[in-house]
């Protein structure tokens, strides 16, 4: 709830996403990779809540939006055994395999009539 932290945690936030570290008592600590931030927000009507400013805004990649669910998905995730609540995802790949991934994209080669008209 990025909109209703204080300044304090504000900064640590910020920090984590721009420089991919966190500072705790004067130490520094690099933060693994991959890592990223989720950053909720609540609606601005909400006491304690406050607009962000756009120089926080523009650090996260996007903005979803989120409703509620009906209220049979409702009941039906108040429904579910416990035991069954927070399930670990299998791992689809390892670290070794992301990181090759992640480094092929600077190989990808985009001419400039593409990028005119992704923008």
């Amino acid at each position: 709830e990025i909109n209703r932290a204080s300044p304090k945690t504000q900064s640590a936030l910020l920090e984590a996403m721009e420089e991919r570290q966190v500072s705790l008592d004067g130490q520094t600590h690099t933060l693994p990779s991959p890592f990223f931030v989720i950053g909720t927000q609540n609606p601005l009507h909400q006491a304690g809540t406050y607009p962000l400013p756009e120089s926080q805004l523009d650090r996260f990649l996007m903005r979803i939006q989120l409703g509620y669910p009906n209220w049979q998905a409702e009941k039906a995730m108040l429904q579910q055994p416990h035991h069954e609540r927070g399930q670990t995802l299998p791992t689809m790949i390892d670290n070794m395999l992301r990181a090759s991934l992640q480094k092929q994209v600077h190989d990808v080669h985009a001419s400039d009539a593409i990028l005119d008209y992704i923008l």
